[in-house]
Formats: structure tokens, sequence, C-alpha cells
């Protein structure tokens, strides 16, 4: 199955239990917003101990934020997510990918599943997320990343420079001590972060490149909504790529206290992003709202038109029309009855 690119298609293959559990991970994977010219290749490993709606693990492959393989461990085979990626790699390639990931799965489960026995938990459903990779600035390699979470909560990193472990939670203090002096898989994970994955990242990005790198301008539509209280929306949607940054302007001034839906993908593999600011129509301030994305440049302002207003101007013509109308009808009978009554 080829999918369009997006960081999010974890979500498109949960259900159940599984999107439960999808709050805890779009916490820990979080995406970049931000305007950034990095680069990242990076693989997000989850571990399900226990429960029956979610394949045991799953390994799910980013390329500068767009899926390119997926695994798990009900299909047993890895899936290139993108056209080029599965021309460009043969039968034989995603078998000996699927070994690989086998064997990072068995060396992380079997420390989870010893650690579930010593605590007596093995009962209970639990889940480790983790996620491994590397990130360049432009081409140039910037840093490593390999950390885990337990059910949810930020556990330990590894510091790739120094071979130690850090714990950022409790939880993790166990590993940390083992881990710690387990020196030959921390030289190992060493070697992959800082050559094995950007080696693979300059040959994934040599054959997807003409695809990262389009660019699709947004559409931008802003409106007013009324309910309890007035809300701007800036409405853009379908750029590519995602990284992009718009805020409101009030006055020329940029105002901060706006709120975002964040993120969110597009069936078409573009991107969509929602800002709401509250404010009073009436004010006479003058509102807009500011575009920066690679495929605008110098950025693109749009103005809200205060339509509110001219709707208000034309409700109050047509209450002094109505008023008027009445005040004469009220005339016209008041001398009707006036006339009957001096026939009398």
């Amino acid at each position: 199955m080829v999918i369009h690119c997006s960081a999010f298609s974890l979500v498109e293959m949960a259900g159940g239990t599984g999107r439960m559990f999808l709050s805890l991970v779009l916490s820990f994977y979080r995406v970049r917003t931000a305007l950034s010219e990095s680069h990242s290749l990076l693989y997000h490993y989850t571990l399900n101990h226990g429960s029956a709606d979610l394949p045991e693990y799953s390994v799910m492959g980013l390329l500068d934020g767009c899926e390119i393989d997926y695994y798990d461990k009900n299909m047993n085979a890895t899936i290139p997510r993108q056209q080029w990626m599965e021309e460009a790699f043969d039968k034989k390639y995603w078998e000996m990918y699927t070994i690989t990931q086998a064997g990072f799965h068995g060396l992380i489960k079997g420390q989870v599943d010893r650690y579930l026995q010593k605590i007596n938990e093995t009962a209970n459903a639990h889940y480790i997320q983790g996620i491994f990779g590397c990130v360049l600035n432009d081409t140039n390699p910037s840093g490593g990343v390999l950390k885990f979470a337990y059910d949810g909560r930020y556990a330990f990193s590894f510091d790739k420079d120094k071979l130690v472990w850090t714990v950022h939670d409790p939880i993790a203090q166990t590993f940390k001590v083992k881990w710690d002096n387990e020196k030959k898989m921390d030289l190992y994970f060493k070697s992959l972060l800082e050559k094995d994955c950007v080696d693979l990242w300059r040959t994934y990005y040599s054959v997807g490149k003409a695809s990262l790198t389009r660019k699709v301008s947004p559409k931008v539509l802003v409106i007013a909504r009324s309910g309890h209280r007035w809300f701007l929306h800036c409405i853009v949607t379908g750029f590519y790529p995602q990284s992009i940054s718009v805020t409101w302007l009030k006055n020329g001034e940029h105002v901060s206290e706006s709120k975002s839906t964040g993120l969110l993908p597009n069936e078409d593999g573009t991107y969509q992003i929602t800002k709401f600011l509250e404010f009073d129509p009436y004010d006479g301030k003058s509102y807009s709202c500011h575009i920066e994305h690679s495929s605008l440049p110098g950025g693109k302002t749009v103005p809200w038109e205060e339509k509110v207003k001219k709707e208000r101007h034309v409700g109050l013509i047509v209450m002094l029309v109505l008023l008027s109308l009445a005040i004469i009808v009220l005339i016209y009978m008041w001398r009707r009855r006036r006339r009957a009554y001096n026939a009398v």
C-alpha cells in the first residue's frame, strides 16, 4: 500500500484501544511545525505488552517527516509506504530490513519482559515507545536520537557522545545501571546513529528528493464566527512541506494570544492548520493573518474583510425601515379610527 507523505499515518492504522494510546504516542513523537532546514531519518518503535488490539510491536520509518516504511508483527513484513521507495529497492532488501528490525525488537523485548517479571506486572497491559535515528543540518550530521518512553512517560535517552543513558523518569533507573555497563552495545548504538543512519538518510533522500523537496503553496481563508464570543479563523490548507508559520496581526502588530488546531494531514499528502483569535469585531482594529512558508518568498498576509460591520449596518438600516413602516401603519390606523368616530 502506497500512501502520501504524512507524519500522522499511524493514526490511520489504529482502532479501538489503539486510538486511546495514540495521544501518548503523538505526545512522544512530536511533529515540528516551525520553519526549519533540518533533515532527519527517524524510526518510531512501539512494543505492546498485553493488549490484543495492537500488534506486539511495530516500527515506522520517517524520512524528513514522510513515512517511508512500516512493519508490524501481525504482517511480519516491512512494507514500503512510498512508490519511489518501492521502485528503488527489491523484495530481498525489504526481507533483510525486516530481520534487522526483528533483532532490535528482540533486544528491547527481552529487557522489558525481565523488568515486568521483576515487578510482577506481566498480567497487565504496558507500552514501550522508542524513537531512534539521526538529524542533519542541511546535509551535515548534527545529532542522534535514541530515547524511550514507558506507558507514555518519557523514561530515558542515550547520550552517544558520553556513552551513557540519561534517566528522565525514576522507572528507568534499573535500565540505566544495566545499559551503562553494556559498552559493546552502546558503541554499536553510537556507530548506528553517527554513521549507518546518516549513510542511509543520504541513500533514501537521493531516491525521494524530487517528492520531498516539492513546494505547494497554501490556500488561505480568513473568516469570523460568533457564539458567546467572537473568533477569527485563519484556515491554511493544501501546503507542502509541513514547516509553516501562521500568526495573527492586529493593526500590523503580532498577536500572541491565539490558539491552533496544530498541524494536520490532508488526504493528498499536503497539510493544513487553523489559527483562532478571540476578538471584538466592533473595536475599529484591523486584523490579518500572516503566513510564512518555503513556497511563499516574503510571506503572505491575508486581511480580514470587515463583513461583520457591513452586515451590522445593513441590519440597522433594515430595522429602521421596518420601524418606519410600523409607525406609518399605526398612524394610518389611528386616522381611520378617528374618521369613523367623527362620522358617528
